[in-house]
């Protein structure tokens, strides 16, 4: 039976350091693309995709976000203190979420595809079954394997890839030119994993990844990428910004504009 995914969390807890001295008031999340803040078209994508509940982990600049979706009933907040980690940061939104799988989405990218990315990796989740985690794949430059991360996998088809390992912003050899998007989808196991994850023990000033939860979890063979169908901006850096502006002002995508947010 296909599960109803209905909750999602959306870490925006980040300092934003690249973007400074804006972000010093402004969260990189506010960031606008148009008229809008990024992470309007973030929480669009998840509304188009069927879900219903948004918990978004907050931290730098937190007055601002909370106060920009105070009217709506559907977002919740989780306050991220210490800046130790996207894995941290998921574990937050522990108590508010439901005992069933979720997605996750990184504030920073935008995607534009038809159906949502996060549809799409629903609609995987379901058809096989058995997952711990599906997320988004695609092929990147060296440059940005180096900024992101890089998968290794097998049994590659058209869509659908079983990953075997997961490098965070690797600076050696490194599996492919394949990195994991910041969209997920994941069964509560992903949770149960970190309930014995101590964050304090890896030493103080060092972060934990959600990959590096993922590679955790892949002993299993549990953990699948799909080819992304769809395009994608990482608005993390100024000129990824810049581009997804470009694209909106040159109406080169649709980013979900229309979403009743």
């Amino acid at each position: 039976m296909a599960a109803i995914i209905q909750q999602a969390v959306i870490l925006a807890a980040g300092l934003g350091s690249r973007f400074a001295p804006i972000t010093s008031v402004i969260p990189k999340p506010m960031l606008p693309i148009g008229n809008r803040p990024t992470l309007d078209y973030v929480i669009a994508e998840l509304l188009e995709s069927g879900i219903k509940s948004v918990i978004i982990v907050v931290g730098h600049r937190k007055e601002i976000i909370q106060t920009y979706y105070q009217d709506h009933p559907f977002i919740q907040f989780v306050v991220q203190e210490k800046m130790n980690g996207t894995a941290p940061a998921l574990y937050l939104a522990k108590e508010l979420l439901q005992r069933g799988p979720f997605a996750l989405c990184y504030s920073d990218e935008v995607m534009a595809g038809d159906p949502p990315c996060t549809r799409q990796l629903i609609d995987v989740f379901n058809r096989l079954g058995t997952a711990d985690v599906v997320t988004g794949i695609e092929a990147v430059s060296e440059a940005k394997i180096r900024m992101y991360n890089s998968v290794a996998f097998h049994e590659f088809g058209e869509e659908i890839v079983q990953l075997t390992d997961i490098q965070e912003k690797p600076q050696g050899p490194y599996p492919s030119t394949y990195t994991a998007i910041g969209r997920y989808v994941c069964s509560y196991r992903v949770m149960e994993h970190m309930d014995a994850m101590n964050w304090d023990e890896r030493g103080e000033g060092t972060e934990v990844y959600v990959t590096d939860v993922l590679r955790e979890l892949m002993g299993r063979g549990n953990i699948y990428g799909v080819k992304y169908a769809g395009k994608r901006w990482d608005t993390g850096t100024k000129e990824g910004w810049l581009d997804t502006n470009i694209a909106m002002r040159d109406h080169q995508t649709r980013l979900w504009p229309d979403a009743k947010l």
